[in-house]
This record gives C-alpha cells, sequence and structure tokens, in this order.
C-alpha cells in the first residue's frame, strides 16, 4: 500500500465511508478545528452517537475539549483527561468506542507522546472503516518542504504502527484569511506535495466558501470557526 492512501477520493466521500478518524497535525494547522467540524458534520447528518477524544498533549490552547458542553448539544461527546505539569495522560474509552457502532474521532496533535499512546490502537485503527487523516497547512513553518513534512509523517505514523495516510489540506494564515490567500496555499501545497500524490481536498472558512470553490477544482469543506477566544481580536 502506497504512503498516501484513497488519493482518488475526496473528504466528503472518506467521510461516508469510514466510522474512526485519526486527525494528526502540528500546532498551527488547524486540526481541532477541522476534528470539531467533522463530529458536528457527522452527528447533525446521521444522528449517529458521536465521540471526540482529545489525546493532544502538546498545546494548553485552542483544544477540542474546549467545546465539551457546547458539543454535548450536539450529539458529540468529547472525551479528556486532565493534564497536570504536562505530564502525558492517558483516556480511557478509546478501544471500546472504536468497536463499537458509534463514529470516533481521535485528535492526537503532532508532538511524538500523543502518536505513541495512539499506537495502542493500531491493530483497530489499520482498518477498512478507519481514516488516518494528516492536515496540511503550508503556511506553518514545519510544512514549508517535502523533508519536514515527510519527517513529520514518518515519525508520526512510526509512532502510531501506521504505514498510510490521508492528505488533507488547510491553507490558512489565520481566521481572517483571504481567498486569494487560500488559493496561494492551494498551489503552494500542490508544489510540494505534487511530486507523490494528489492531494483533492481541502477545507476552507464557510464565509468564503462559494468564492474559493468557483476558483478550483478540488473538493473544499467549510468550516465554521468554533474555536475562538474573547482575546484574539
Amino acid at each position: 500500500m502506497s504512503l498516501f492512501y484513497e488519493a482518488d477520493k475526496t473528504f466528503e466521500e472518506l467521510m461516508k465511508e469510514k466510522k474512526n478518524f485519526v486527525f494528526i497535525g502540528e500546532a498551527g494547522s488547524g486540526k481541532s478545528e477541522i476534528v470539531l467540524n467533522v463530529a458536528n458534520k457527522l452527528a447533525q447528518a446521521t444522528g449517529k452517537k458521536v465521540d471526540l477524544f482529545d489525546l493532544d498533549q502538546t498545546k494548553p490552547l485552542y483544544r477540542s475539549r474546549d467545546m465539551k458542553e457546547d458539543f454535548a448539544s450536539r450529539g458529540v461527546t468529547i472525551h479528556y483527561q486532565d493534564q497536570y505539569l504536562d505530564a502525558p495522560v492517558m483516556v480511557g474509552g478509546v478501544r471500546v468506542s472504536l468497536i463499537s457502532d458509534n463514529y470516533t474521532l481521535l485528535d492526537i496533535g503532532g508532538g511524538h507522546q500523543a502518536a505513541k499512546f495512539a499506537g495502542a490502537y493500531a491493530d483497530l485503527l489499520s482498518k477498512d472503516d478507519s481514516a488516518p487523516v494528516y492536515i496540511i497547512n503550508p503556511y506553518r513553518p514545519w510544512t514549508k518542504s517535502v523533508e519536514a513534512i515527510d519527517g513529520t509523517m514518518q515519525h508520526i505514523l512510526g509512532s502510531m504502527r501506521l504505514d498510510h495516510i490521508y492528505i488533507l489540506a488547510n491553507p490558512n494564515l489565520g481566521y481572517a484569511t483571504t481567498v486569494n490567500e487560500f488559493m496561494e496555499g492551494l498551489e503552494k501545497t500542490d508544489s510540494l506535495l505534487g511530486e507523490f500524490t494528489t492531494v483533492n481536498s481541502a477545507c476552507v472558512r464557510r464565509d468564503i466558501y462559494e468564492e474559493a470553490q468557483a476558483l478550483t477544482d478540488k473538493s473544499l469543506v467549510p468550516i465554521d470557526l468554533f474555536l475562538t477566544y474573547s482575546w484574539v481580536d
């Protein structure tokens, strides 16, 4: 199997076919925002229970766990374990959810420790009903070269004991990203990875979705910004 799998499918198609998703992405990639959007969409579209496990061990801000109360009303249960002094922690219930009929989403971050924890479920995450998804934001320092992307992916996949990944682009410079900046980010993504795989899906802020979709043949996934804080402005 190629490292980059299901490259012929859009992310929208993947969401209809899989029940377990592992989201990987370095800080600033927009991963947690995407995880929340996918969880919300699956819950609203299917009415099925969605378990979201926040396994991110690397950052104190912009965490999916911060939306626990709001998302409970949406049919999404966000699971996490409090951390103290940056000590790594395990979150219970992951294996039970992965083998259930529920949708299961793992937000593991880009750190080695979280990936190592996720590796405990490699036997289930390698099955056909699961999809490991790597979020690429070409505007971030650690995804500005093929070498940087490859090094991070290989390290994380090795820790997770998986041998394939689905690439989802998320080119943005923050919550005020313009359509032109988004399109330039798509071009950067293609220039970085075009020699190795086709990236046919990307996430885009909902309010610029229609304008952006008219400019590209890629399948765009409109997302809402759930993780906003009063001090951002």
